[in-house]
């Protein structure tokens, strides 16, 4: 198999990355599915991923060998990239979650996170960065956008859209009877 210069240069951030938004269980569990949630705030796999590995490596200490990504997800598809001058491998699978990263290191060091898209709103991405840290997470990552967002960071309905909130949420009008204005006194 003859490779390509790309797939044997290492990509490295070239800016500042931003600071990783992630969220860990505070003590691995091997009952967990996923040790916590991601979500990045591009598509750009070289910034994204040097963000999460500073922030991995700062949090659980240790050392990232390698990173498993649906090629999907990304824009692009690095093989490798150089992050605080520690070269982290990069792989492509087609058969893993595109809501799934996987990350590994040396004395069985395995991080499972779900990675929310960034397009997603901050409500629905706090509650599913919450439910992925919690111990024992028994949810995979591929169904943790389909948990609501907590009640308290649903948006107020404005006056006059109580009857449209109404409809969305579950509730709905009787067939036989329209809403009505109250009487003026």
């Amino acid at each position: 198999m003859i490779r390509s210069a790309e797939d044997r240069m290492t990509w490295v951030c070239t800016r500042e990355p931003p600071a990783a938004r992630l969220r860990l269980a505070d003590s691995p569990s091997s009952r967990a599915m996923l040790d916590g949630g991601w979500w990045p705030t591009s598509r750009d796999p070289v910034v994204e991923l040097c963000s999460l590995v500073t922030a991995l490596t700062a949090q659980r200490g240790g050392v990232i060998e390698r990173i498993m990504l649906q090629p999907a997800a990304w824009d692009s598809h690095p093989r490798r990239i150089g992050v605080d001058g520690a070269v982290v491998r990069v792989g492509w699978f087609t058969t893993l979650e595109a809501a799934l990263v996987i990350v590994t290191g040396p004395r069985n060091l395995r991080i499972d996170l779900a990675v929310i898209a960034p397009e997603t709103t901050y409500a629905v991405a706090a509650a599913a960065m919450l439910a992925t840290s919690r111990p024992a997470n028994t949810t995979r990552a591929a169904d943790i956008l389909s948990i609501p967002p907590s009640p308290s960071s649903r948006p107020l309905a404005r006056h006059g859209d109580d009857v449209a909130a109404w409809e969305t949420e579950g509730g709905h009008l009787q067939p036989d009877r329209q809403p009505t204005a109250p009487a003026r006194t």
